[in-house]
């Protein structure tokens, strides 16, 4: 008899297996992307269901490419990576619950570009490319929730204090911030969103 149930689950629970002698790299890499939420033409989504042959991993994959408008590339900030961090909490009551993604990423300058950057993104829905220190990017920002970033500087006083400009980020989700595995394009030139690597011309 065919199952009419329209709440039938259609995702897929696995377990969650970690293999002892295996290290896990906490932290990020030094640098971050940014665009500005305008300058994205199509933003992809992570599937709703696990694809046939799929696993698990694939409602919090992001596989599809973004398409940007014209002439637009994702911006580099280079971060401490020390002093920065990337958090997920669970947020709200069922059945309407969620996750707040933040992100705080330190930027060691307090020149001009900074402020500016500051001036604008303070205003702005701007969505964040962040890398993992195994290379796999991970997505602060979605299509539904405007993304929050609330810029901070700090000049310092004594001779070891800290200085430098704080870019606090956050954002509602359904998820913890999601993997990306498609093409990151940058001023630089085109990478991948798996693990970082040059991705080739027309690829």
């Amino acid at each position: 008899m065919a199952n009419n149930n329209p709440c039938a689950s259609t995702a897929l629970y696995e377990s969650l297996v970690h293999c002892k002698g295996t290290t896990v790299l906490p932290g990020l890499r030094p640098h971050i992307f940014y665009i500005a939420k305008s300058d994205i033409v199509t933003f992809p989504a992570p599937p709703n269901t696990v694809p046939s042959g799929g696993s698990m991993g694939a409602l919090a994959t992001i596989s599809e490419n973004f398409v940007l408008k014209a002439d637009a590339k994702w911006k580099r900030i280079d971060i401490i990576a020390s002093a920065s961090n990337v958090n997920s909490e669970s947020q709200g009551e069922a059945p309407s619950k969620t996750f707040n993604n933040t992100g705080a990423f330190r930027y060691p300058g307090n020149n001009a570009e900074a402020a500016a950057f500051c001036r604008q993104a303070n205003a702005d829905d701007i969505v964040y490319l962040w890398p993992q220190r195994d290379g796999q990017y991970r997505v602060l920002g979605n299509s539904m929730f405007e993304t929050n970033t609330t810029p901070a500087q700090e000049s310092g006083s004594a001779e070891t204090d800290a200085s430098g400009t704080t870019i606090n980020v956050a954002v509602t989700d359904i998820m913890p911030s999601p993997f990306y595995t498609g093409k990151i394009e940058t001023e630089d030139g085109d990478i991948s969103g798996a693990d970082g690597s040059p991705v080739a011309a027309g690829g």
